[in-house]
C-alpha cells in the first residue's frame, strides 16, 4: 500500500483476487472497529461485518472480484458504510467511508416531516370536528361527531366517548367508531367491573392520560391489553370532557403506533375536548331556553363551607341572592341583599378562600347589596354548569335553599348528584313540572309599555330617533331637550328612569341565572 493510501481519511483495504486482505490503513481499522491483525491475512468473508444484504461478500465469489459501489447498513457494527470496490489483475482495492451520520440526518428529517404531516392532519381534523361540534343541536351529536371523525382518520384506529353517571361515578359508553369495534365490547365489560382504564383515571384525576405502549402498561386490565394487541392498537390517550367544574365524560383515542401521541397532538386533542365540553354546556342551556316542559327544583344544601352560609352564620341574618353572572368557567359574580350587620358579612367574605372581591354596591342602612366574586366549587356554579337557571336562593347559618329550573329530562338527577358529591348534604325540598312558554316579542313590548310613563316613552323614543345612543352621538341631551322643549336635566332624569325600566324588563327574564331584582 502506497504512502498516500496509508494516510487517506477513508478506509482502504487491498485484497487478492480470492478475497484475502493483504493490507489495511488505520482509517479502515477505525471505521470497522477492529485491529489490523484481525484484518490482514484474513478473507473478506471472515474479517468484514456482514451487511444487511451481503452484497460485498458476494463480490468475491468469482475468480475476479466484481467491481461495484454499495451503500448499505451493517447491523453487526450499527453503521451505514459506503464501499467502492475496484478490481485489477492482482486483486481489488476497497475504499470504505462511514455514512452513518448522513443517514441519521435523513432519518431525522423524515421523522420531522412525518410529524409535521401528522400535526397538519390532526389540526385539520380538530378544526373539522370543532366546526361540527359547535353546530351540534344535541349532546348525542357531539359524542357521535367526535368518534366518527377521530376513528375514521388515518392517524387513529378507534375512538370512543364515555358519559359519567353521577349516581355511581361510573362511565358508560355513549358512542364509538373505528376499525377495531371489538374494543368497545371489551371496554364495556371493564366499565361494568372494577377495571382501571386510562379513561377512568382521566375522569377521576380530571387530567389527560397518555399511554405510549399499551402492552407494557400493567395498570391497564389484561383483557383490554389483549384486545388492543389483537387489533394492532399500541398507544392511547384519554382526555376528560370538562366545562367549568363539571366533568361530562371522557374521550378515548387509540393508535396503531407506539409513542403515538406527541405533545402537540395531546394539546390539540385537549383543545378539542374543551370545546366539546363547552358545546355540551351550551346545548344544555339551549335545552332549557326552548324546552316545552321544565322542572322547578327547590334544593337545600347543608354545608358550612359555602361562603354565603358562612357569612350568614357570622352575621346572624340571612342573605338573599338578587342575581348572578357567570364570568367564566370557574368565576361567578353574585349580588346579594342583607338586612343588617354588613360589617360582619364583609369581613367573613373577604377572608373566605372562595371569594376574590367583595364590595358594597348599595350602602343603604336597611337593605344593602353586596357584590361578591366567587371562584371554585359552589352550588350555584355547579348547577349552572349542568344547564340550570337559578331563580332564587336564600342563605342562612345552616344551609342554602336554591330554586332552579332545568329541562325536563335526565339532567335533573345529574345536576342534583353533582351538587351532592361536592357538599355535605343535598336534599330535594320540592319538585314541580310545568309547561314552559317563552315570552313573545309582543308580550315583552306590552310589559315594557306598562312600565314606562308617557313622558319616559316620549323622551326615550325622541332620543332614539335623534341617534342619542349612537357612538359618536347624533344628538346631545341638550338637543333632545330642545326638540321636546323641556330642560336638559329633565331629559336625563327621564332617560335614566326609562333605561332602568327597559333593563328591568329584560334582565328579569334574561340574566345568566334568571334571578329577579
Amino acid at each position: 500500500m502506497n504512502e498516500k493510501l496509508r494516510h487517506a481519511p477513508i478506509g482502504v483495504l487491498e485484497t487478492s483476487t480470492d478475497g484475502e486482505i493483504r493490507a489495511a490503513n488505520p482509517a479502515a481499522t477505525t471505521i470497522l472497529g477492529v485491529t489490523r491483525e484481525n484484518l490482514v491475512g484474513h478473507s473478506v468473508d471472515e474479517a468484514l461485518p456482514r451487511s444487511a444484504t451481503g452484497t460485498l461478500r458476494d463480490a468475491f465469489f468469482d475468480d475476479r472480484p466484481l467491481e461495484q459501489s454499495i451503500e448499505e447498513y451493517f447491523p453487526e457494527i450499527g453503521q451505514w458504510l459506503e464501499v467502492d470496490l475496484l478490481a485489477d489483475d492482482d486483486g481489488a482495492t476497497l475504499y470504505v467511508a462511514d455514512r452513518t451520520h448522513t443517514h441519521e440526518q435523513e432519518r431525522t428529517i423524515d421523522r420531522l416531516e412525518q410529524r409535521l404531516g401528522r400535526l397538519e392532519t390532526i389540526d385539520s381534523l380538530v378544526a373539522t370536528v370543532l366546526q361540527k361540534v359547535i353546530g351540534a343541536s344535541a349532546r348525542e351529536e357531539v359524542w357521535r361527531t367526535i368518534c366518527e371523525r377521530l376513528g375514521a382518520t388515518e392517524l387513529y384506529e378507534f375512538a370512543w366517548v364515555g358519559k359519567r353517571d353521577l349516581t355511581d361515578g361510573r362511565l358508560r359508553t355513549v358512542a364509538s367508531a373505528g376499525s377495531a369495534p371489538e374494543m368497545r365490547q371489551t371496554i364495556d365489560t371493564e366499565l361494568g367491573s372494577n377495571g382501571r382504564l386510562p379513561e377512568q383515571r382521566a375522569v377521576e384525576t380530571e387530567s389527560t392520560q397518555v399511554v405510549q405502549t399499551i402492552a407494557d402498561e400493567e395498570s391497564i386490565p389484561r383483557d383490554v391489553r389483549v384486545t388492543a394487541f389483537g387489533s394492532g392498537l399500541q398507544s392511547c390517550i384519554a382526555v376528560p370532557l370538562v366545562h367549568g367544574e363539571t366533568i361530562y365524560g371522557v374521550v378515548g383515542v387509540y393508535a396503531t403506533r407506539q409513542d403515538g401521541f406527541s405533545e402537540q397532538e395531546v394539546a390539540s386533542l385537549e383543545t378539542l375536548a374543551a370545546i366539546a365540553g363547552f358545546a355540551v354546556n351550551a346545548i344544555k342551556q339551549e335545552d332549557l331556553l326552548f324546552a316545552d316542559n321544565i322542572t322547578e327544583l327547590t334544593i337545600e344544601v347543608s354545608d358550612e363551607r359555602i361562603p354565603f352560609v358562612e357569612a350568614s352564620a357570622a352575621a346572624g341574618v340571612p342573605l338573599l341572592l338578587e342575581g348572578a353572572v357567570v364570568r367564566d368557567d370557574d368565576v361567578m359574580v353574585c349580588y346579594l341583599r342583607t338586612d343588617s350587620k354588613l360589617d360582619e358579612m364583609l369581613t367573613t367574605l373577604e377572608n373566605h378562600g372562595a371569594t376574590s372581591t367583595v364590595r358594597t354596591v348599595e350602602a343603604g342602612e336597611e337593605t344593602p347589596v353586596l357584590e361578591v366574586t366567587i371562584s371554585g366549587g359552589t352550588p350555584l356554579t355547579t348547577l349552572a354548569n349542568w344547564g340550570a337557571t337559578i331563580t332564587d336562593a336564600t342563605y342562612t347559618a345552616e344551609s342554602a335553599e336554591i330554586v332552579a329550573e332545568l329541562p325536563d329530562d335526565g339532567d335533573i338527577r345529574d345536576a342534583v348528584e353533582a351538587v351532592d358529591t361536592q357538599f355535605s348534604q343535598t336534599d330535594i325540598r320540592a319538585k314541580e313540572q310545568r309547561r314552559h312558554e317563552p315570552e313573545t316579542m309582543e308580550a315583552f313590548k306590552d310589559d315594557l309599555t306598562g312600565r314606562l310613563t308617557d313622558k319616559q316613552r316620549t323622551v326615550l323614543e325622541t332620543a332614539y330617533l335623534a341617534d342619542y345612543f349612537m357612538s359618536p352621538r347624533g344628538s346631545t341631551s341638550e338637543e333632545v331637550a330642545q326638540a321636546l322643549d323641556i330642560a336638559g336635566p329633565t331629559v336625563l332624569y327621564h332617560l335614566r328612569n326609562a333605561q332602568q325600566a327597559l333593563l328591568d324588563a329584560f334582565f328579569e327574564e334574561s340574566t345568566t341565572t334568571g334571578t329577579n331584582r
